[in-house]
C-alpha cells in the first residue's frame, strides 16, 4: 500500500482508510513479533505509521506545515490548487501533534548519534576509526603560505640538528620531529617495523601523513607556481616542467650535492686505499703502513653509506610532494570543468593510478643520471693517470656506449608513449565494461567485449615486448661495459709492452665497479626521465583543456531569478575518428571491425550549438515546465542555465543558488542518508520531511539498516525510481533558491509521480524558482508557464491555457497525449479475453496475498525463510580483504606456471649463471695471469740478464690474451640470450594472468559487482598489472643476477681467504636475521598501499561520472577534501615503504661493509702467505659486495612485495565465484527455441545476495505464447526482479522458470540470454560508433540497421550526422539525449528480433508522442513475441493481454485490465485512479 494514496486528492474514502489502519494493524504486529523497541508517542490515532528501522531510527510521515513563508525544514505544501480548505484545516489540526512527536522522539534518542551521523554515518567500528582518523587531519595540516625569507626551510634544517627530542603526537608523522642521526640512520621508523614483526601492522598502527608532504599543502604551492607560469608565459607557452623545477630545485640541488659527496668517497676507495694497500702486500714496508690504507678503505666506505642515506632521505620526500601536488592540481582541475571532453574516464583513472608512480621516479630516481658521466669521466683521468694513453681503447668503450645507450632511451621512450596510450584504452575499456557489465552479460555479448579486451592487451603485449626487448639490451650491456671496457684496457696496454701490476689491475677492476653502478642506474635513470616527461605531457593535455568561461551574470531586476536574452548555446562535441590504415578490408561495408570501432579514436573537440536564440524571463518562485520531442534540447536547457555549456551569444542571468535533479541520477557509493545530505549539517525535522515528501518511507523502511543501508556505486542496489527519488531528495534537502529538474518523474509509477508533484514540485517549492522538464503532460496545467522546445529554439510560451488557444503544435501535443490515454482506457474495458477460462485459472497468486486463497505448491525447490533483518546488513561494499603473512608459495607456483613451467624457469635461471660466471671468470683468469707474472722469462738488462716482472714477457702471452679476448664475446653472448630469455618469460607469465583475471572477473556474477567497488576491480587491471607487466620482471632480474655475483663474489673471497668462512657463517645469520624480521613490515606497507589505492581510483570515477551534480551543488570542496585525504593516506604508507626499504638497506650495508672490512684485515694478516693478485681479487669482489648484499637482500624484499600484486591477481582468478557456464553441449537448447515464448514462474524466490531478504517471494504466474503483459506496482516491488529471475543473473534461491517447458537453469547463460531480448531501464551505449552499439557481432546488413532505426524514428537523427551509422558515440553514449539513447536501445532489440522481449521501463525518458509512436512500433514489429513490459506510464499498458501487479515481491493480481477495471477496490484500479486524479479535466 503506497502513502500518497491518502493523500492524494480523491482517495481519501473511508475503504481506503480502512484498509490503511489494517495494513498499519499488521506492520505493528510484524515489528512486534521481531521485537523492535517502539517508543510511545502523542500522535493521534489518524496520523500517518511511523515506520521504525532496525537501527531505531524512525521515519515519520509528516503532513505539511501550513506557513506559506517557512523554508523546505519547516514546510512542506499540500499540493495543488485543487485542494479544498477542509484539507488545509485537517491537516493543520494535525501539524502540532505531528512537531510535537518529533521533537519527542528527538529528545529520546531515537534520532540522536548525529556525531557519528555526520562523520559519515558509519556501519562498524572500524569505519568510525577511520572517520575519527580522517578529522585527525584537518587538526594536523598547515595551510601554504608564500615567503621568500630563509625561514621556509626551518623545518629541513632542523633534522641537522644531531638529536632532536620528539615533540609529536603518537598518530603523527615521527619524521618531522627526528635529528641527524634519526634522518640519516631512519631510526625513527624502527619502532613500526619491530610492531610489523611482533604482531604485524594493522591501519590504526600507520601514523598520519607528515603536514608538509600532505596533497593539499604541495597543492596550494604547486598551484601558485603554475598560475604564476601561465600568467607570465600563457596557456600556450606555459610548461609544466618549468614549474617541477621550481617547485624542487632546492631539494633536488641538496641532494644532488650530497650525492656527489657519496660518488667521490666510492671512487676514493679503490682508487687511492685500495691501490696502496694491494702494492702495500708486494713490500717490506712496516705494518703500520698498512693499516693506515686499510682504516681509509673502510672509513670512506662508511661515510659513503651514511651520505648515500641522506640521499635517499631527501628524495624520497620531494618525490611524495611532486606526486602529491601534480595529481591534487589534476583533480582540481577536473572539478573546474563540467566534462572531460576528448578524455576517458579509463585515462583518467590511468593517470592517477600509474603516473603518479611516474612522477615519483623521475624525482626519485631521475637526477641519479648525473652519476654516471661523472664517474666515467673521473674513471678516465684516473686510468689514463695509471696506465698510459693505451688505456684510451678501453675507454672508447665506454665513450661509445653513451650515444647507444642515448639511442636505446629515445627508443624507449617512443615504445613508452605508445604503450601507455594502449594502456589507457584498456583501462578505459575496462571501466566501460564494469558500468555496462549488467546489460553485456543480458545481451550476452561477453564473446564480442573480450575479444576487443583481447585484442586490446595483444597489441598492448606487442608493444610491451618491443620495449622489453630494448629495456633487455640495455640492461644486459649496462653491467658487462665496464667488464669489457677493463678487458680492452688491458689487452691493450699489454699488447703495447707494458707491464701491468697486480695494484694497478684491482684497483681498476674496483673502480670498474663503482662504474658498473653509473652503468646501470643510466639506463634506469634516463628512462624515468623520459616516462616522467611522457607523464607530465599527459597532465599538461589535462592542466591545458578549456574550462567552461562563467557567463551567467546576475539580473538588475530582484524578483527576477533566470533570464535568457537571446543566448544561443553550444556543447563541446566529438569532431571525428582518426583513420587508420588498413592492410585490407575486413569488411565489405565499411572496414571497421568492431575491435576497431571501440577504440578511441576522438582526435579534436569542436562547439556545436544546440540551443539557438532562446528569449525567456523567469519571475522568482515561478514554475516553468519545459516539454517538447526527444532530442529538442530539454537537458540541454537546464545545462545552460547550470552555466556547464559554452555561450555562442547572447546574455544569461541566474539570481540565486541552485539544485539540479539530472535525468540519470547520480549517486554516491555512500549511506543512503549521507546521499541525502550530501555534506550538509543533519537536521531531523527537515531530513524526515523530505523523506516523506520523495516518497521515500516505505523503502527506508524495507532496507536492510534503514538510512544506515550503504548504497552501491551508481545506486547498484537501488530500482531506477528509488534513485530518481533518492536524487530528488537530496536536491529538496539542500533548500536552493532555484530548482533545475531534469525530467524527474521518467522513472516513478503514476500514483508516486502524483505524490512528488503534489507534494515536492507544486508543495515544498512552491516559493522556490523551478525548471522542470517532463514528458509526463498531464503535469502542464498545473504549472505556471510552458516553454515548449523544438530544435533547440523556444518554438511555444505562455500558460497552458493561452498555448492551447493558440491551437499550435503544443496544442496538438497535449491533445494527443490525452486521446492516447482515454482511448487505451476505453480498449481495456471492452477488449474481449481470447481464453477466458485459461486467464481465470492463470489469475493464480503466491500465498502472500488474500485476494485469493489458492496458492500452487512447487515440487521444484522448497520455500526459503527469509533471513531477519540486522543492523549491520546495511553495508553492501565489502571491505577489501587486506592479506597477512608471507606470499605462499602457490603464488610464486602460480606465476611459474604462467611463465611457461618449471623447465622454463631453470632454463633462464642458468642463463644468468652463465653470464655472472663467464664475467667472473674473466676476473679470475686476470690473476692467473697477474699470479703467472713474466712465467720467470729472462731478459737481458746490460750486460746481465734478470728475471723479468713484466708479464708481457711471459711465453704463454698469446694463450692468456686470446682467452682474455674471447671472453668478451662470451659475455655479449650470455648478456643478450638472457635479456631476451627472461623478458620472453615474464611477459608470457603477466600475459596469462592477465587473460586469466580478465575472464574470471567477467564470468563472475552480479552480485560480485554488486558488492565490490569499481575503483578495486581497475585497480587490478591498472596498476596491479602494471606492477606484473614492468615492475616485477625489472625488479626479478636485477634480484637473480645479484644473487649470482653475490655467490661469485663470496667463492673469491672464501677460495683466498678460507680463514673468512667462519666470519661468513656470523655474517650470513646476520643477514638472515635482520631480513627475516623487517621484510614483514615491508611487506605489509606494500599491502596497505595496494589497498588505499582503490578508495582513491572509485573516489576518482565517482567524480568524473557526477561533474554535472557537484558542481551544480557547489560541492567541488567537499569532494577535493575528500579526495586529499584518501590521497595522504595513500602516501603516507607509499613513503613509509620506501622508507623501510632504505631502512633495511642502510643497516645491510654496514653489515656487508664488515665483509670488506674482515677481508681487507685478512690480507693485512696473512701477508706474505696470499699472492698479491689473489688478495686483490678477494679485494675487489668484497668492495664489490659492500654494495650489492644489501641491494640484494633489499631487492628480495622489494620482489616478495611486489608480488603483492601478483598474490591479488591470483586471488582473484582463484576465488572468485563464477557463473553457470555459458554453453552446456548436452543440454543445448532447439535452434528454433523458443517456439512459441511461453513462460511460467513456479514459486519463484530470488535474493540478490545470500544475506539479503528475498526480492521475489514465491511468485508463481503463467504468460502464455504471444501474451503481451504490463508489469506495475510501486517503485521496489519486484518489477524489475523479474527480468532478473527471467535472465538468470542471480540464480532463484527457490522455485523454477520455464519457458516453453524448458527449465531455464538446466541451460547455458550463452544459450538462453541470446535468445531473450532486452530493453533496460537505464539506456546504455558503448564507446564506438552508432553501428557497432546496434550491432557489435557484425550480423545485420546496413538496410536491417537502417529499418530498425527507421521504426523507433531515429532514422533522420543519424542519418544527419556526418559519417551516419560510422558517427561516433562517446563514453556514456553522452552525445545523445537520455531519449535518443533509449530509442537506439530500442532499435538494438528490434534487430535482434527475439521469441521473447523485456521491456523494463523502456519508454521513461522519451516524449509522450515518440512513446505513442513507439507503442504502436512495438504493437507491430513484435506481434509474433511474448512481450513483458515494465512501466510507470499506465496507459502504455493498458493496451497489454494481461496486467500484473506486485507488491513487496508478491503478486498482488494478475489479469486483463478490463477485469482489473471493472473491480473499483483491485490495486491496478486504484493506481490509475491516482493517476487520473492528478490530470485536471
Amino acid at each position: 500500500m503506497d502513502p500518497s494514496e491518502n493523500n492524494t486528492p480523491g482517495s481519501h474514502d473511508e475503504e481506503t482508510q480502512g484498509e490503511h489502519k489494517e495494513t498499519q494493524s499488521q506492520s505493528n504486529q510484524e515489528e512486534e513479533n521481531e521485537t523492535v523497541p517502539l517508543i510511545e508517542s502523542g500522535a493521534q490515532a489518524d496520523a500517518e505509521p511511523k515506520v521504525i528501522t532496525e537501527n531505531a531510527v524512525r521515519v515519520a510521515f509528516l503532513p505539511p506545515a501550513e506557513e506559506a513563508d517557512l523554508p523546505i525544514s519547516e514546510s512542506l505544501v499540500h499540493g495543488d490548487a485543487s485542494y479544498s480548505a477542509d484539507d488545509n484545516s485537517s491537516y493543520s489540526d494535525n501539524e502540532a501533534d505531528i512537531d510535537q512527536d518529533i521533537d519527542d522522539a528527538l529528545d529520546e534518542g531515537y534520532m540522536g548519534m548525529e556525531c557519528t551521523l555526520e562523520r559519515g554515518f558509519s556501519l562498524n567500528e572500524a569505519a568510525i576509526a577511520r572517520d575519527l582518523r580522517y578529522e585527525r587531519y584537518d587538526e594536523v595540516a598547515v595551510k601554504y603560505e608564500r615567503s621568500h625569507s630563509f625561514s621556509k626551510y626551518q623545518p629541513s634544517l632542523k633534522h641537522f640538528i644531531p638529536v632532536r627530542k620528539s615533540s609529536a603526537e603518537k598518530d603523527e608523522m615521527p619524521l618531522d620531529s627526528t635529528g641527524l642521526y634519526g634522518f640519516v640512520s631512519y631510526s625513527w621508523i624502527t619502532s613500526l617495523m619491530w610492531k610489523a614483526y611482533k604482531k604485524g601492522l594493522k591501519e590504526e598502527d600507520v601514523p598520519i601523513c607528515s603536514k608538509y608532504d600532505m596533497c593539499d599543502y604541495n597543492t596550494d604551492r604547486f598551484e601558485a607556481m603554475w598560475n604564476e607560469e601561465v600568467k607570465r608565459k600563457g596557456k600556450e607557452g606555459a610548461s609544466l616542467q618549468r614549474v617541477v623545477w621550481r617547485f624542487l630545485r632546492t631539494r633536488l640541488i641538496m641532494a644532488l650535492t650530497f650525492f656527489m659527496i657519496t660518488l667521490i668517497m666510492g671512487f676514493v676507495g679503490p682508487t687511492i686505499f685500495m691501490r696502496f694497500l694491494i702494492t702495500w702486500l708486494s713490500t717490506d714496508e712496516p705494518v703500520t703502513t698498512g693499516m693506515i690504507w686499510t682504516a681509509g678503505l673502510i672509513f670512506s666506505e662508511f661515510i659513503r653509506i651514511i651520505i648515500f642515506g641522506v640521499v635517499w632521505s631527501i628524495s624520497y620526500r620531494t618525490g611524495v610532494r611532486l606526486r602529491a601536488a601534480c595529481l591534487g592540481l589534476v583533480y582540481k582541475k577536473l572539478m573546474r570543468m563540467s566534462s572531460l571532453g576528448n578524455k576517458s574516464i579509463g585515462e583518467v583513472i590511468n593517470l592517477f593510478a600509474n603516473d603518479a608512480q611516474r612522477i615519483y621516479d623521475f624525482v626519485v630516481l631521475g637526477p641519479l643520471i648525473i652519476g654516471g658521466p661523472v664517474v666515467a669521466i673521473g674513471g678516465v683521468i684516473y686510468i689514463l693517470w695509471l696506465l698510459g694513453p693505451w688505456a684510451l681503447f678501453g675507454m672508447l668503450t665506454f665513450l661509445l656506449f653513451y650515444p647507444f645507450q642515448y639511442g636505446i632511451s629515445r627508443l624507449t621512450g617512443y615504445l613508452r608513449r605508445r604503450t601507455v596510450t594502449v594502456t589507457d584504452e584498456r583501462v578505459r575499456m575496462m571501466n566501460e565494461l564494469l558500468t555496462c557489465v549488467k546489460l553485456i552479460k543480458m545481451y550476452a555479448w561477453e564473446k564480442s567485449f573480450t575479444s576487443s579486451i583481447t585484442e586490446i592487451r595483444k597489441r598492448e603485449r606487442h608493444l610491451l615486448e618491443k620495449s622489453a626487448y630494448v629495456q633487455s639490451i640495455s640492461l644486459a650491456m649496462a653491467p658487462t661495459v665496464p667488464v669489457i671496457a677493463a678487458i680492452v684496457t688491458f689487452l691493450a696496454h699489454i699488447g703495447a709492452g707494458y707491464n701491468l701490476t697486480a695494484a694497478q689491475a684491482w684497483s681498476v677492476i674496483a673502480l670498474t665497479s663503482s662504474l658498473q653502478f653509473g652503468m646501470s642506474t643510466l639506463h634506469y635513470c634516463i628512462r624515468f626521465l623520459i616516462e616522467g616527461a611522457v607523464s607530465t605531457k599527459r597532465m599538461l593535455s589535462i592542466l591545458l583543456m578549456d574550462e567552461l568561461e562563467p557567463y551567467l551574470k546576475t539580473p538588475q531586476e530582484p524578483d527576477t531569478a533566470v533570464v535568457l536574452d537571446q543566448a544561443t548555446l553550444a556543447w563541446d562535441a566529438v569532431s571525428s575518428f582518426k583513420k587508420k590504415k588498413k592492410k585490407k578490408r575486413r569488411n565489405k561495408k565499411d572496414g571497421i571491425t568492431p575491435a576497431d570501432q571501440l577504440m578511441p579514436k576522438v582526435v579534436d573537440l569542436k562547439h556545436i550549438d544546440v540551443l539557438f536564440d532562446l528569449c525567456l524571463s523567469i519571475k522568482k518562485g515561478e514554475l516553468i515546465a519545459v516539454c517538447g520531442s526527444v532530442g529538442a534540447g530539454k537537458s540541454s536547457f537546464i545545462s545552460a542555465l547550470l552555466g556547464h555549456m559554452r555561450l555562442q551569444s547572447g546574455e544569461v542571468y541566474l539570481q540565486g543558488t541552485c539544485a539540479y535533479v539530472g535525468q540519470q541520477a547520480w549517486i554516491m557509493n555512500a549511506s543512503f542518508r549521507e546521499n541525502i545530505l550530501m555534506g550538509e549539517a543533519f537536521d531531523a525535522k527537515r531530513y524526515y520531511r523530505v523523506i516523506y515528501a520523495c516518497n521515500l518511507t516505505q523503502d527506508v523502511g524495507a532496507m536492510p539498516a534503514g538510512d544506515f543501508t550503504e548504497i552501491g556505486e551508481r545506486g547498484i542496489n537501488l530500482s531506477g525510481g528509488q534513485k530518481q527519488r533518492l536524487s530528488l531528495a537530496r536536491a529538496l534537502y539542500a533548500n536552493r533558491d532555484i530548482y533545475l529538474l531534469d525530467d524527474p518523474l521518467s522513472a516513478v509509477d503514476a500514483h508516486v509521480g502524483s505524490h512528488i508533484f503534489q507534494w515536492v514540485i507544486k508543495g515544498a517549492l512552491r516559493n522556490k524558482t523551478t525548471v522542470f522538464v517532463t514528458h509526463q503532460l498531464q503535469y502542464l496545467p498545473l504549472c505556471d508557464r510552458v516553454v515548449y522546445l523544438r530544435e533547440g529554439k523556444i518554438a511555444e510560451l505562455g500558460t497552458h491555457s493561452i498555448l492551447m488557444e493558440d491551437n499550435k503544435e503544443y496544442a496538438g501535443l497535449y491533445r494527443t497525449h490525452m486521446e492516447t490515454v482515454e482511448n487505451q482506457e476505453k480498449e481495456s474495458k471492452t477488449e474481449e479475453t481470447d481464453a477466458g477460462g485459461r486467464q481465470r485459472q492463470d489469475s493464480v497468486i503466491s500465498g502472500g496475498s488474500s485476494l485469493n486463497g489458492y496458492q500452487k505448491n512447487s515440487p521444484e525447490k522448497s520455500p526459503v525463510k527469509e533471513v531477519k533483518k540486522k543492523p549491520e546488513d546495511g553495508q553492501l561494499i565489502t571491505e577489501e580483504k587486506l592479506e597477512k603473512g608471507d606470499i605462499p608459495l602457490s603464488t610464486y607456483n602460480w606465476y611459474i606456471k604462467a611463465a611457461g613451467g618449471y623447465i622454463i624457469s631453470t632454463l633462464v635461471i642458468f642463463t644468468f649463471a652463465a653470464n655472472v660466471g663467464s664475467t667472473a671468470f674473466s676476473s679470475w683468469w686476470l690473476s692467473m695471469w697477474l699470479s703467472a707474472g713474466s712465467g720467470n722469462t729472462e731478459v737481458v738488462v746490460g750486460n746481465g740478464t734478470v728475471i723479468s716482472d713484466n708479464i708481457a714477457d711471459n711465453p704463454d702471452l698469446f694463450m692468456y690474451q686470446t682467452v682474455y679476448g674471447c671472453l668478451i664475446l662470451v659475455i655479449l653472448g650470455t648478456s643478450l640470450i638472457r635479456g631476451f630469455a627472461f623478458m620472453k618469460t615474464t611477459l608470457k607469465a603477466s600475459s596469462s594472468m592477465h587473460d586469466q583475471v580478465f575472464v574470471k572477473v567477467f564470468r563472475s556474477p552480479m552480485s560480485f559487482f554488486d558488492t565490490t567497488p569499481s575503483g578495486r576491480i581497475i585497480n587490478i587491471f591498472s596498476r596491479d598489472m602494471d606492477e606484473v607487466d614492468v615492475r616485477v620482471p625489472m625488479t626479478m632480474e636485477t634480484f637473480l643476477q645479484n644473487i649470482w655475483l653475490i655467490t661469485s663474489s663470496l667463492v673469491f673471497v672464501c677460495l683466498v681467504f678460507p680463514h673468512f668462512l667462519p666470519f661468513l657463517v656470523v655474517l650470513a645469520i646476520l643477514f638472515l636475521f635482520i631480513r627475516s624480521i623487517f621484510r614483514i613490515g615491508i611487506r605489509d606497507f606494500k599491502r596497505m598501499e595496494n589497498v588505499s589505492r582503490s578508495p582513491m581510483y572509485s573516489h576518482v570515477s565517482t567524480t568524473v561520472n557526477g561533474l554535472a551534480t557537484i558542481n551544480a551543488y557547489g560541492k567541488q570542496e567537499m569532494f577535493t577534501k575528500k579526495f586529499m585525504v584518501l590521497f595522504d593516506e595513500n602516501t603516507c604508507v607509499f613513503f613509509l615503504f620506501n622508507c623501510a626499504m632504505r631502512w633495511l638497506a642502510i643497516r645491510l650495508d654496514l653489515l656487508a661493509l664488515l665483509v670488506m672490512s674482515i677481508t681487507a684485515i685478512l690480507s693485512l694478516i696473512l701477508r706474505g702467505s696470499v699472492e698479491a693478485s689473489f688478495a686483490g681479487l678477494a679485494l675487489a669482489y668484497a668492495a664489490q659486495l659492500s654494495g650489492i648484499f644489501q641491494y640484494t637482500v633489499r631487492l628480495s624484499t622489494e620482489t616478495e612485495a611486489r608480488f603483492t600484486s601478483v598474490q591479488r591477481i591470483s586471488n582473484y582468478t582463484k576465488c572468485l565465484a563464477s557463473e553457470a557456464p555459458a554453453i552446456i553441449e548436452s543440454k543445448r537448447p532447439d535452434p528454433n527455441w523458443p517456439k512459441y515464448g511461453r513462460i511460467s514462474y513456479r514459486n519463484v524466490q530470488l535474493k540478490y545476495r545470500p544475506d539479503t531478504p528475498l526480492v521475489l517471494k514465491g511468485i508463481t504466474f503463467d504468460i502464455d505464447s504471444l501474451e503481451k503483459i504490463g508489469v506495475v506496482g510501486r517503485t521496489g516491488s519486484g518489477k524489475s526482479s523479474l527480468g532478473v529471475a527471467l535472465f538468470r543473473l542471480v540464480e532463484l534461491a527457490g522455485g523454477s522458470v520455464r519457458i516453453d517447458g524448458v527449465d531455464i537453469s538446466d541451460l547455458g547463460l550463452e544459450d538462453l540470454r541470446s535468445r531473450l531480448s532486452i530493453i533496460p531501464q537505464d539506456p546504455v551505449l558503448f564507446i564506438g560508433t552508432v553501428r557497432y552499439n546496434l550491432d557489435p557481432f557484425e550480423k545485420y546488413t546496413d538496410e536491417a540497421v537502417w529499418s530498425a532505426l527507421e521504426q523507433t524514428y531515429m532514422k533522420e537523427k543519424i542519418a544527419n550526422l556526418p559519417l551516419k551509422l560510422n558517427a561516433p558515440v562517446v563514453e556514456n553514449g553522452e552525445n545523445f539525449s537520455v531519449g535518443e539513447r533509449q530509442l537506439m536501445c530500442m532499435a538494438r532489440a528490434l534487430l535482434r528480433n527475439n521469441k521473447i522481449l523485456f521491456l523494463d521501463e523502456a519508454t521513461a525518458a522519451i516524449d509522450t508522442e515518440t512513446d505513442s509512436k513507439i507503442q504502436r512500433t512495438l504493437q507491430e514489429a513484435f506481434k509474433a513475441c511474448t512481450m513483458i513490459t515494465i512501466a510507470h506510464r499506465l496507459n502504455t499498458v493498458m493496451a497489454c493481454s494481461r496486467i500484473l501487479v506486485l507488491d513487496d515481491g508478491k503478486v498482488v493480481e494478475f489479469d486483463t485490465p478490463r477485469n482489473l477495471m471493472a473491480n473499483p477496490h483491485s490495486a491496478f484500479a486504484k493506481m490509475v485512479a491516482a493517476a487520473e486524479s492528478s490530470i485536471p479535466l
